[in-house]
Parts: structure tokens; C-alpha cells; sequence
């Protein structure tokens, strides 16, 4: 759970990043019980730890993706999220990461990687959370 000053560092980021659904983080009582970090709620907290420790630039896109599957929806509004969260992952790293910086493409590869795991597996996740409500 992030505490009131996370939050609002986390609404100041996606503010300057100019992220897509960044509004999403400003219901901070839906910020503290539904964001997780990187990874299904499912997953163990060491691993979802340590995924975020490998990942923390990641994290912030990790949770607005959260947000909208505990909002749910639609299959499209599924994949939507998905495309937003892999957007949003981009537009960190484009700021954060000079286009020599080895970091930059490594992480670029990971948040592809991320994407493909929520396309073939996000379902569980999804139907979980939110729902579907097709």
C-alpha cells in the first residue's frame, strides 16, 4: 500500500510525463487498495518486490494499468489498457533515458516482454478485478 506522500509523487510524475490515464491516480483511496506494483495481484509480494526493484521506472505505468482493470470492462477496453500501459512505459523511459543509454533499450525490451505476458495472461487478471462485462 503507498502511503499519501507516494501518491502524490506518483500524481506529480504522470503529471510531468504526461501520462495517459494519469487522472486515474487521483482516487487515492482506489490508488491503496487496488495498486500492486508490477505484477497480478496473484503473484507473491517478494516477487512483485523484486520485479519493481529491476523495474522501478516502470512502476507509475504498472499503476494506472491497475486502475483500469479494477475499473474493467470490455475485451477492448482490456486491450486498451494493455496498449496504454505499453505507451505509458515508453514515454517514461523516453524521458528518463538518453537515446545512448543502455538502460533505455533494456528497459524498452521488458516492457515489450510485460505486454505479450498481459496479452496472453492479463485475462485472469482482468476477469478478476474489474471483470469483463461484455
Amino acid at each position: 500500500m503507498y502511503t499519501e506522500e507516494e501518491i502524490t509523487q506518483k500524481i506529480a510524475d504522470a503529471e510531468k510525463y504526461r501520462l495517459s490515464g494519469r487522472h486515474l491516480l487521483n482516487d487515492r483511496a482506489a490508488v491503496k487498495l487496488e495498486c500492486n506494483g508490477i505484477g497480478a495481484a496473484w503473484m507473491p509480494d517478494s516477487l512483485r518486490k523484486t520485479i519493481g526493484a529491476l523495474h522501478p521506472s516502470l512502476i507509475l505505468a504498472a499503476d494506472i494499468h491497475d486502475r483500469r482493470y479494477s475499473i474493467g470492462g470490455t475485451s477492448s477496453d482490456r486491450q486498451a489498457a494493455d496498449e496504454e500501459f505499453k505507451e505509458n512505459c515508453f514515454r517514461i523511459i523516453t524521458e528518463k533515458y538518453r537515446w545512448y543509454n543502455p538502460g533505455r533499450f533494456f528497459l524498452k525490451r521488458q516492457t515489450l516482454r510485460f505486454y505479450n505476458i498481459l496479452r496472453l495472461f492479463g485475462s485472469m487478471a482482468w476477469n478478476n478485478a474489474g471483470g469483463n462485462h461484455e
